[in-house]
């Protein structure tokens, strides 16, 4: 009772969740874990007081395939397949000391909420309902007679909770435990005339689960071409006059990202050290900060990481010396690119953030 208090919980709390931003569009999944089945009460229909016992379950692997869709805010549905089977036993005695087996081929459509904990990192709940098909036998241990034989469509729900783990930017490893729940409560035949029919309970699970999940993104667009080959020197030019002034330091500096990142490169490190260089040099100066990002993703989410970038620049200047108060940030998300792309593009030239020393 308090696995399915915690299974109906964990669906509730899903529900009620806020939204928050995640991975999108169609993806695969594949997983396989542990399911550890309870066992269940076999009754006789005709003589209750002869045959009403429960009925031991072993552990055993699930697999479980599903194809979905991530919708943006964090919600995901997919429709879920998922195969286990188990041996079962009941330790009477006599005639009703009997081994067997069963197993349960589910379809399910699951609802699942994923919450960023970080960059890489979600946290998601939810819960499933579908069908469930189980098969089983029981047979009286040296005999040839079955306490149950044959099989039954139910009604399957579960609840579903875990973390993920963004181990590429298409793919995710997961790991998960789910209650799930058979509403069996068939009636199924015995070879015993006087017990038949055997009515069979509901069936209980407990599963532990991992495997990975891949988003169907569109590949990378192919490199650019080389540039052309540079043509041949001009002849040699007149002595130069003499050197001018040295020029005043530049304003404007961009910084380069990685995709799906806003942590500061070694190159990047260089050009912030450079502008704030530049800054102490012109003196008090008034510095913009803008973020932005390339094609990949939803609007939401690259607005809040052309933020992160533009926060990224504007933390290492303060480190270098800048005072805070003198340092603006905005995104803008892909709305600004430096390189036109249609949508969903990895542009590197596009992650990026602008550093604009005004006067």
């Amino acid at each position: 009772m308090k696995l399915r208090l915690l299974a109906l919980a964990t669906v509730a709390a899903a529900a009620l969740s806020s939204p928050a931003m995640a991975a999108e569009g169609w993806y695969l999944g594949l997983g396989g874990g542990w399911d550890n089945q309870t066992g269940y009460r076999i009754t006789s229909v005709p003589a209750p007081g002869t045959l009403n016992a429960k009925v031991g379950s072993s552990d055993n692997a699930i697999g479980v395939a599903a194809v979905g869709y991530a919708f943006e805010g964090g919600w995901r549905l997919e429709n879920e397949f998922a195969f286990t089977q188990h041996d079962i036993s009941l330790n009477g005695t006599g005639s009703f000391a009997a081994t067997g087996g069963n197993q349960i081929t589910s379809d399910m459509i699951n609802l699942v909420y994923d919450i960023p904990l970080s960059d890489t990192v979600k946290f998601s709940i939810g819960g499933g309902i579908g069908v469930g098909g189980f098969r089983g036998a029981l047979r009286t241990t040296g005999t040839s007679f079955d306490v149950f034989r044959g099989g039954h469509s139910a009604f399957q729900w579960q609840g579903i909770a875990g973390l993920s783990v963004a181990v590429a930017p298409d793919v995710d490893l997961f790991g998960e435990y789910r209650y799930r729940e058979n509403e069996s409560d068939m009636n199924l035949a015995s070879s015993y005339t006087p017990l038949t029919p055997v009515h069979i309970s509901t069936i209980s699970e407990n599963v532990a689960l991992f495997g990975l999940r891949w988003y169907l993104t569109p590949p990378p667009p192919p490199p650019p071409p080389p540039p052309p080959p540079p043509p041949p020197p001009p002849p040699p030019p007149p002595p130069p006059p003499p050197p001018p002034p040295p020029p005043p330091p530049a304003k404007t500096y961009i910084v380069f990202f990685d995709f799906d990142k806003s942590n500061l490169t070694a190159e990047a490190q260089a050009t912030v050290t450079e502008a704030v260089s530049a800054a102490k040099t012109l003196g008090s100066v008034r510095i913009m900060v803008t973020g932005h990002t390339d094609t990949v993703g939803s609007d939401r989410y690259n607005q809040a990481l052309s933020i992160r970038r533009a926060t990224s620049v504007k933390d290492e200047m303060v480190r270098q010396g800048l005072g805070a108060d003198s340092i603006a940030i905005e995104g803008k998300s892909f709305h600004d690119p430096l390189v036109p792309t249609g949508p969903g593009v990895r542009e590197p030239k596009n992650r990026r953030a602008v550093i604009d020393l005004g006067g």
